[in-house]
């Protein structure tokens, strides 16, 4: 009958009758056990509302300490336990399909949690609790949310309890495994807010005079451990916010929470102000890529904690990064979110939040924008409007000029080209540069790679196009060394060189290119060179040895080059291969830690369900023993009623033959 009220309480979710119900009935140990395979029963149902039901039945009837301290000498600590290890066991098998019902169902155990925890309880009761709450939280497939919740109660239970319950908390060295995992955890927790409050937990399971010594055993960059012995309890805010900025930075691009100084924020026209602190010397936000969220603190006038601002992935509808121009302000990055759900703030409700941040921060905004809320703002064939800055948008590299080949005219040019005349000296000179295999053949070099000098001096910059001598006329500006070569040895011979008017001709196939052209005929008809012309042809010799003397020199000057740009690149891949090294040496590391800390983990567990078992089997033993000392108890009750049955009739059979004898004697 109990039963069948019971259920049909949980069914219309009526808590004040369920109260009056078991108000009547009694709190016994019997009906405490009623109960416990009643929310058993839910559970494995998935009728978590009904058992929300039940925790707030509890929670009325803990109304006055004497209620609260009956239903603690009745064990209720140990099943409500029992019921969050089974609900913990539901969150954890499948993440994705994690109900409403389920996660308001926990909320509501951590509520009758924190009322037990500032119950004063027994300290291995208190330890067992705060260890399910830790647990919770190492629970990486659990909801951010819930574990975020889980430690802020842990954190809440423990500012509540007596300094003598403290200090014997602290020694217990379940919990002191525990918070070594939740030190862990802090380097990869990818919200902020969880890492605030696990760093608090740190602290309060901590004494000050032993924090230096754990955070050493904690945390394996000792530049990280002087962080965190760094925070003071009195300036603990402002304090934590250096230690965790040091170390997510120190994580690089591995890190999963990147924080941004902001200048302004807004919350539609409405201005929002980072928290009255002195030691806070930024308006800081958070993008926590585990979470999915953007979060950032402000000051409220009414009050004395700080609020938090948090943007959820699941209710942004839009957001969009540009860079806006001010006339007072300069260039600024401004990030604006228009959110499905309104945010409340002091006595108005806004849809879109606009945060400003320096320009130069554009780019890593761009990357932890995409990251956290993973929407694409660019569309396929969409232009990106002047001063907006879109996601995906690449810059188009410039193209490089191509030079066509002789063979193939262009489409706006003749198919004929016409070359100058040109003298025996420049022919040799033009010889010896198309014979040279240019910096170009070198395989894998390109020139936009050779120095700069180099380039200059050989003329082989990238950006203009390689002309050949036969493409078109050479000035004596542009012959380099023949026009320099040639002044100088006229000087020296105190000729003046002849000029030559060069005669165009077209470029028809069968013509040498480097073949002397004749004189005309008149000049045929000379019997023999003037001493001007074998003069000249002394010259050319002369200017052909400079040539080859020079060319020598720049090639020279080219292999130096070429042997410092290979040694710079070697280099730069052996201290890539290095660094290449030291990473995988610590990737490593970080791997095997993981390992370390699972098996702890996996252990820890067994221990646990070990340790469960025994319990219950401990339990169905008493229950046995019980029930054979009932069992025997009413057996000798029997007995004794059908002793005294029996002897009860003796007496009377004795009687009936006593009186019988009478009578035949007094005859």
């Amino acid at each position: 009958m109990l039963e069948a009220q019971m259920e049909d309480c949980l069914v219309h979710g009526d808590s004040p009758r369920l109260v009056c119900v078991l108000r009547e009935e009694g709190v016994t140990s019997c009906m405490l056990t009623r109960l416990d395979q009643l929310v058993k029963k839910q559970l494995s149902g998935a009728k978590y509302s009904q058992v929300t039901v039940v925790l707030k039945s509890l929670e009325s009837l803990t109304d006055t300490k004497d209620d609260l301290k009956m239903l603690l000498d009745l064990g209720v600590t140990a099943k409500v336990l029992l019921w969050f290890q089974t609900l913990r066991d539901l969150l954890t098998a499948d993440p994705v399909r994690n109900s409403a019902q389920l996660v308001t169902l926990t909320l509501s155990f951590f509520d009758f949690l924190l009322l037990l925890g500032q119950s004063s309880l027994p300290v291995p009761q208190l330890a067992v609790l705060l260890l399910e709450l830790l647990q919770m939280v190492l629970e990486q497939e659990a909801p951010y949310s819930l574990r975020l919740e889980a430690i802020r109660t842990f954190n809440i239970i423990l500012d509540s309890v007596s300094i003598d319950q403290k200090s014997n908390v602290r020694k217990e060295q379940t919990l002191i495994q525990k918070i070594s995992q939740v030190a862990a955890i802090i380097q990869t927790a990818g919200d902020y807010d969880l890492q605030v409050s696990l760093s608090e937990a740190l602290c309060r399971m901590t004494p000050r005079e032993d924090r230096s010594q754990r955070a050493n055993h904690w945390f394996s960059c000792c530049d990280i451990s002087k962080a965190f012995c760094d925070i003071r309890d009195a300036n603990f805010e402002a304090d934590c916010r250096c230690f965790l900025n040091f170390l997510n930075h120190r994580h690089g691009d591995q890190r999963k929470v990147h924080t941004f100084p902001c200048l302004r924020a807004f919350l539609d026209s409405t201005e929002l102000f980072r928290p009255k602190d002195d030691k806070l010397d930024e308006f800081w936000v958070d993008f926590n890529f585990g979470s999915q969220r953007v979060s950032f603190f402000i000051d409220m006038p009414q009050g004395f904690l700080w609020e938090s601002i948090h943007l959820q992935r699941e209710d942004v509808n839009e957001y969009k990064l540009e860079l806006q121009q001010d006339e007072c302000t300069g260039a600024q990055a401004v990030l604006s979110v228009q959110l499905s759900v309104p945010i409340a703030y002091l006595n108005t409700k806004g849809w879109r939040v606009k945060l400003l941040f320096r320009p130069e921060l554009l780019e890593a905004l761009e990357v932890a924008g995409r990251t956290v809320f993973a929407v694409s703002q660019e569309k396929s064939g969409e232009k990106s409007t002047p001063g907006t800055r879109r996601l995906y948008n690449r810059k188009k590299r410039p193209s490089q000029l191509k030079v066509l080949p002789l063979s193939s005219p262009s489409s706006d040019e003749d198919s004929f080209i016409k070359r100058p005349r040109i003298n025996r000296a420049s022919i040799l000179f033009d010889q010896v540069i198309h014979s040279t295999p240019s910096y170009n053949s070198v395989p894998g070099l390109p020139v936009e790679a050779m120095p700069k000098s180099l380039q200059e001096e050989l003329d082989l910059s990238p950006t203009t196009k390689e002309v050949s001598s036969l493409d078109r006329k050479r000035t004596p500006e542009e012959s380099g060394y023949l026009s320099d070569g040639l002044e100088a040895v006229f000087a020296q011979k105190g000729v003046e060189p002849k000029r030559v008017e060069p005669e165009e001709w077209p470029l028809q196939e069968g013509v040498e290119p480097f073949k002397e052209e004749e004189e005309p005929l008149r000049d045929k008809a000379e019997p023999s060179l003037t001493k001007q012309q074998e003069t000249v042809n002394v010259l050319e010799v002369d200017t052909q040895f400079h040539l080859t003397s020079s060319i020598q020199t720049a090639f020279s000057v080219f292999k130096t080059k070429l042997e410092e740009h290979y040694t710079d690149c070697w280099q730069k891949v052996e201290s890539e291969i290095q660094s290449s090294l030291k990473d995988c040496q610590e990737h490593v590391s970080s791997l095997l830690s993981a390992v370390h800390q699972h098996r702890l983990i996996l252990m820890q567990s067994f221990e646990n369900s070990i340790a469960d078992q025994l319990k219950c089997l401990e339990e169905n033993s008493t229950n046995l023993n019980n029930m054979c000392s009932q069992i025997l108890g009413f057996f000798q009750t029997e007995i004794k009623r059908l002793s005294d049955f029996c002897d009860q009739h003796h007496q009377q059979l004795r009687s009936l033959e006593d009186a019988r004898a009478e009578p035949s004697s007094s005859q």
